[in-house]
């Protein structure tokens, strides 16, 4: 009965990842605010290493946007990228902008620092312009990411 018990256990796990859910997204996007930790318990802050000094600041742990909130993404012709949010991400960086003057907003992709402006002004519109060009083929996994999210949300 044994050996039954563990065939019925590993064919019952082999088959449940494949129900969990969506696969993770091919690319990772993350907005984050800087943060004093003041008052927030360590797993609400986290520290992290700027280019390209190496200058170290604490952010939220929790991103104001994400991959999931991308609703376009383009690149334009001097090389600059401009990245549309969806009224979720247009929300939260409405807000975080605001509120946050003076400090540090994060954009990391796939874990590495991209942008890192001090915040000048609220970014009412969902829409985040990245000075300077990225990998094309980074722009390209964006672009899928922001079509799948629109094709999802229909």
């Amino acid at each position: 009965m044994r050996p039954t018990t563990s065939l019925l256990l590993l064919l019952l796990l082999s088959v449940l990842p494949s129900q969990a859910g969506h696969k993770p997204p091919p690319i990772i996007l993350r907005v984050h605010v800087q943060t004093t930790g003041e008052g927030l318990p360590a797993t609400m802050a986290t520290t992290i290493s700027l280019p390209p000094n190496g200058e170290q600041i604490q952010i939220r742990a929790l991103p104001e946007a994400t991959e999931h909130d991308l609703i376009d993404v383009q690149p334009n012709k001097d090389g600059t990228i401009r990245l549309f949010f969806d009224h979720q991400g247009q929300v939260n960086l409405n807000a975080a902008t605001g509120d946050n003057q003076g400090r540090i907003l994060v954009l990391l992709i796939n874990g590495y620092v991209v942008y890192a402006p001090v915040i000048d002004e609220q970014i009412t519109n969902g829409e985040l312009d990245l000075p300077h060009p990225l990998n094309p083929e980074v722009v390209k996994l964006l672009q899928e990411v922001a079509k799948l999210n629109v094709k999802e949300a229909r």
